[in-house]
C-alpha cells in the first residue's frame, strides 16, 4: 500500500471517529465542562434565592389573591374576571420562548442570564406598586393591564434564571442544585400561604411581593459570577428559529420531548388539588371541618408543602447517586396511590396523613424535575429556550387538567346544587 493510501484511510479513519463524538458532544449537558468550579452549598443556595420568590408568587396569587381583588374591583362580575386574569397569566407564558432565546444569544457584559433576571424583577417591582394603587383607586382593567405585564416580567426573569442554574452548576451537583431550587420553592409557597392566608390582610401581599424581590434578587445576582459571551461566538438572531422555539417534537428534542409530555402529564394530575375544598366540605363526618373547609384546606396545604420542601432538601442530592429516573418513578406512584386513598376516607387525620405522603413524594418530584431536564437538554449553548418549554408544561398541564377533571365532577358527583356527591 502506497503512503497515499495510507494517509487517506487516516484521514478517513479519523473522520469517523470524529462524528459520534461531535453528536455526543452537541447533546452534552450544558455544565459538563470538567473546568467548571464546584460550588459551596451557601452559593447553591444563594444562586437559588429566585425560586424562594417564584414559589411566593405562584403559590398565592392564583389562589389567594386573585379571587379576592376580582371581588373587590368586579364584585357584579366576578367569576367572569377571575377567569379573564387566569387566561391573562396563562398568555403571559409565551413570552418565556423567546425571552429564552434572547438570552442565548444575550453579550451583555454581566452575561447571558443575569440581565434578563434583573430587568423582569425590576418591572415586576414597579407593576406591584401600580397594582396595589389600581386596586386602590379600583381601576379594574389598568389592573389586568398591570398584571398581565407582571407576570410577563415574572415569566422572563424565571426563564434567565432556569438558563442561569444550567450554566453555572457543574454536572455532579445539579441533582442537589435542583433539591435546593425545590425546597426554596416550597419554602415560598409556605410562607405565601402562611402570611396571605393567617397573617396579614391581602392587599398587603403587594408589599409582601416587592420585599421577597428586593432581598432575594442580589443573592442570586451576587452568587451567579457569569462570564460574557464572547460576541464573535454570539449565534445571529434568525425569526424563524424563534418560531421553531415554540416547537417540540422528539424529532427536534429528543428525550426532552418526553421529559416535556410527562411534565405536562404530572401536572394535569397535581391540579387535581384544587377540587380539595369541595372535597372537605362534601365529604368529611366532621361538620367542624366541612363548615370550614376553606381553613383546613388552608392548612393542609402548608403541612403538605412544608413536607415537599423538608424531602427536596434531600432527594436532590440523592438523585446524583441513584439516578433521576427511578426518583420520578417513586414519587408519582406514591402520588397516584394517595389520590385512591383519599376515595376511602372520612376523617381529616388521615387527610392529613396522606397529605404528608403526597407532600413528600411531591418534594422528591421538584427535586429531581429540574435536574433531570437539563440533562436531556438537546442542545449545550442554545438551551434557555428548551428550559422555557419545560416550564410551559407546568401550565398546560394546570390548564388542561381542569378542564378534564371539572367537567368529571360535574357530571359523575353533580347533585343538582352546588355540593358534590362522594363518588364525585
Amino acid at each position: 500500500m502506497t503512503s497515499r493510501e495510507d494517509q487517506t484511510l487516516s484521514l478517513l479513519s479519523d473522520s469517523v471517529q470524529a462524528q459520534p463524538h461531535d453528536r455526543d458532544e452537541e447533546a452534552a449537558e450544558p455544565n459538563d465542562d470538567p473546568a467548571v468550579e464546584q460550588l459551596s452549598t451557601i452559593r447553591l443556595l444563594s444562586l437559588n434565592m429566585h425560586a424562594f420568590n417564584y414559589g411566593l408568587f405562584y403559590a398565592s396569587v392564583g389562589v389567594l389573591l386573585l379571587p379576592e381583588e376580582a371581588l373587590h374591583m368586579f364584585e357584579q362580575e366576578h367569576a367572569v374576571f377571575l377567569a379573564v386574569m387566569l387566561v391573562l397569566a396563562g398568555v403571559s407564558q409565551l413570552v418565556s420562548p423567546a425571552a429564552g432565546y434572547a438570552s442565548d444569544r444575550c453579550t451583555a457584559a454581566m452575561g447571558r442570564r443575569m440581565p434578563f433576571v434583573l430587568f423582569g424583577n425590576l418591572v415586576l417591582f414597579i407593576c406591584l406598586g401600580c397594582m396595589y394603587l389600581a386596586r386602590t383607586y379600583l381601576y379594574g382593567y389598568v389592573y389586568l393591564f398591570l398584571l398581565f405585564i407582571a407576570i410577563v416580567a415574572l415569566n422572563v426573569a424565571y426563564t434567565g434564571f432556569t438558563g442561569l442554574v444550567s450554566d453555572v452548576v457543574p454536572a455532579d451537583q445539579m441533582g442537589f442544585a435542583s433539591g435546593i431550587m425545590g425546597t426554596l420553592t416550597a419554602l415560598g409557597a409556605v410562607v405565601g400561604l402562611l402570611a396571605l392566608g393567617f397573617w396579614v390582610e391581602l392587599e398587603m401581599a403587594y408589599g409582601i411581593y416587592a420585599i421577597a424581590v428586593v432581598v432575594t434578587t442580589p443573592f442570586t445576582w451576587i452568587a451567579a459570577r457569569e462570564r460574557r459571551l464572547d460576541p464573535t461566538e454570539c449565534k445571529p438572531y434568525d425569526f424563524s428559529e424563534i418560531k421553531a422555539s415554540y416547537w417540540i417534537s422528539p424529532r427536534t428534542h429528543g428525550d426532552f420531548f418526553w421529559v416535556f409530555v410527562s411534565r405536562t402529564f404530572y401536572y394535569m394530575g397535581v391540579s387535581i388539588q384544587i377540587y380539595i375544598l369541595y372535597y372537605l366540605r362534601d365529604t368529611m363526618e366532621d361538620p367542624t371541618i366541612a363548615d370550614n373547609a376553606q381553613t383546613y384546606t388552608a392548612i393542609l396545604c402548608i403541612i403538605s408543602q412544608s413536607a415537599s420542601g423538608i424531602v427536596s432538601s434531600v432527594a436532590g442530592g440523592v438523585s446524583d447517586t441513584l439516578g433521576r429516573k427511578p426518583l420520578i418513578y417513586l414519587s408519582c406512584t406514591i402520588m397516584a396511590l394517595v389520590y385512591i386513598g383519599y376515595c376511602f376516607i372520612h376523617t381529616y387525620t388521615w387527610v392529613v396523613a396522606l397529605g404528608l405522603c403526597y407532600g413528600a413524594s411531591n418534594g422528591v418530584y421538584l427535586a429531581v424535575d429540574y435536574a433531570l431536564a437539563v440533562e436531556c437538554l438537546p442542545r449545550k449553548d442554545d438551551h434557555a429556550k428548551d428550559l422555557a418549554l419545560w416550564g410551559i408544561a407546568a401550565f398546560l398541564g394546570t390548564m388542561f387538567g381542569p378542564c378534564v377533571t371539572g367537567p368529571m365532577l360535574s357530571v359523575i358527583g353533580g347533585q343538582g346544587t352546588s355540593h358534590y356527591a362522594f363518588r364525585g
